[in-house]
């Protein structure tokens, strides 16, 4: 667990101004209020210092006092910036005391001189001030309102027009002050903004790591526990220990499905013929009981067609929870009349019911995670080749090439035989070389943000046209915007369907349908090739069809093989809501 001591223990040993910036020196406009509270003195002094120098007078005096004695109560309760980034009514508050001291600060200088005050300097300070509290539309226009002004006033007639320059001169550089306050702030605030992202992603990158360490060393311990083909087999045989029932039957939601229960997936039929997908519809009376009130259901007498089996007599039907979701329905029925189910039997079902839910919704989980980390690893292989042995193979044709030349030179019959040989060899290297990036790029086909599953499957089929001549043609419905998750699944699908016609089929001629809608999706690939035969049985060694099979799994979807002999095949994946009751056929 070392690992986890490292981001983890950071976050944990960091002090709380570093693990909460609004505490922080360098955040939350903590050095910010110092800089105010420091500028407001310096004008002050420099103010102060210019009245000293000439012959100050009353007003002077008093302006001087009022203006320390609003600095002393701004030094002891600072006017903290920000206030434009903070909600009602906090915000307005902050805007109002900027208000409140940049009109102390006009009513000083008005009362001193006006332009010739000696307390312009801390008009000047209260304007930049007010630029980080007021929110920027606000400064703006009431500068530009000003000076609008003080011009009309000045082409009326109402004012001097040397009186009037100068004020809109002094107000334009006010208003530049104020301007540039709003600017500091929203820097200020961006650099808040960026480093709260930071530590944000630390903080996660720590738990992450924590998490990950957790499940791996789970996993480690206890194998099975992450198996759904061993959860389900251990909730089988534990119901066959305690009950000795006639069925037992387990469906599992579809983890993608926009309405929870729309579909569900057939993962155990003891003792009864199940289709491996199941609409909603198509759930026994019992099951859609348990499913709808979320409660067990016991029936010490079923009429024919209530259970699961159209035979069952008596029968418990449960449902599974995981996360505070639905996550399967299981069922145990018993065909013989005999001795029915009563509450004890109920009890026991619950009990082994909830451990199963946990169980199967962590292997799920866990399969999920295998999956991702299996395209990780595919594109990382495929990196690997083409950085090493791409290049090194390039080097060889190259070689071979140089070889050639050097044995046609050096003439006689052995030089030209030999010249001939590598002439081959090199040509050899090159259709390797070529081969290669061909399946590099198969194997790095990704559906990302940018680039969507319509693009991957286009390129894939392109690649595929060029190297083997048959013609492609890929036709389009609807394509909504898709989980990137479930995107790469319907590719790799795509991909393995593809290969397989243009290796083993026999092929001319490949056919590829592409729609998702948002609800409901299909992916089908058929070829005009020689099919497999009926009497043909899955081999062992065909795991290109297992994991297809295992990809439709993945994203809740289906997969059917429609074939014959010499009449091609057709690959379908279906997922979404729109899904056939059949899984697959042959």
């Amino acid at each position: 667990m070392g690992a986890v001591a490292g981001p983890r223990a950071v976050i944990e040993r960091a002090p709380a101004s570093w693990a909460n910036p609004s505490n922080s020196v360098g955040d939350r406009s903590w050095g910010m209020k110092e800089l105010v509270v420091a500028l407001r003195w310096v004008a002050i002094g420099l103010s102060m210092t210019a009245a000293a120098l000439g012959t100050p007078n009353r007003g002077e005096m008093v302006a001087a006092a009022v203006l320390v004695v609003w600095a002393i109560g701004r030094t002891l309760w600072p006017l903290e910036p920000g206030a434009t980034q903070e909600a009602k009514p906090r915000g307005w508050a902050k805007s109002g005391s900027g208000l409140v001291e940049l009109a102390v600060c006009v009513a000083a200088v008005g009362a001193t001189g006006g332009v010739g005050s000696p307390f312009v300097v801390s008009l000047a300070a209260a304007c930049f001030i007010c630029g980080l509290v007021v929110p920027v539309v606000v400064v703006a226009s009431a500068a530009v309102a000003g000076i609008a002004g003080f011009g009309a006033a000045g082409a009326a007639g109402a004012l001097a027009r040397s009186l009037a320059a100068r004020d809109v001169k002094g107000l334009a550089v006010l208003g530049a002050l104020s301007l540039l306050g709003s600017y500091s702030e929203w820097l200020l605030e961006k650099g808040r903004k960026s480093k709260d992202e930071q530590i944000e992603r630390l903080r996660n990158l720590g738990e992450i790591n924590h998490l990950l360490l957790e499940l791996h060393a789970k996993a480690a311990s206890l194998p099975a526990a992450l198996s759904l083909k061993v959860a389900v087999a251990t909730l089988a045989s534990r119901l066959r220990e305690l009950l000795e029932p006639d069925v037992v039957a387990l469906v599992l939601s579809d983890p993608i499905a926009h309405k929870a229960g729309a579909r569900w997936e057939v993962v155990l039929a003891e003792g009864v013929e199940l289709p491996d997908v199941l609409r909603e519809w198509a759930l026994a009376p019992a099951l859609q009981e348990a499913a709808s009130s979320l409660g067990p259901v016991c029936r010490t007498r079923l009429g024919h067609g209530e259970g699961v089996a159209l035979e069952a007599w008596s029968g418990m039907y449960v449902p599974l929870w995981a996360r505070d979701r639905l996550v399967g329905l299981l069922a145990v029925e018993r065909v013989s009349a005999g001795q029915p189910f009563g509450p004890v039997d109920l009890d026991m079902v619950e009990s082994v019911a909830r451990h199963a839910g946990l169980a199967i919704d962590n292997a799920r989980l866990f399969r999920r995670l295998r999956v991702l980390g299996a395209e990780e690893e595919r594109v990382r292989i495929a990196r690997e080749l083409h950085d090493r042995v791409g290049q090194s193979l390039a080097y060889l044709a190259l070689c071979l090439d140089r070889l050639q030349g050097e044995a046609s030179v050096s003439g006689g019959p052995g030089g030209r035989e030999m010249s001939t040989e590598l002439g081959q060899l090199a040509t050899e290297a090159r259709r390797v070389v070529r081969e290669l990036r061909t399946k590099l790029s198969d194997l790095r086909t990704e559906v990302t943000e940018e680039h969507g599953l319509a693009d991957a499957v286009a390129g894939l089929l392109e690649r595929a046209e060029q190297r083997s001549g048959l013609m492609v043609d890929l036709s389009t419905g609807p394509l909504a915007p898709l989980p990137v998750e479930v995107g790469r699944e319907v590719a790799r699908v795509a991909e393995e369907a593809v290969n397989n016609a243009e290796r083993h089929s026999g092929a001319t001629r490949i056919d590829v349908r592409l729609a998702w809608d948002g609800q409901s999706g299909e992916l089908v690939v058929a070829d005009d090739g020689n099919g497999i035969p009926a009497s043909a049985a899955l081999r062992r060694d065909a795991f290109g069809m297992l994991g297809m099979r295992e990809r439709a799994g993945a994203i809740g979807g289906s997969l059917t093989i429609n074939t014959a002999a010499g009449r091609g095949t057709t690959v379908t994946l279906r997922w979404g809501e729109g899904e056939p009751k059949l899984r697959s056929q042959r």
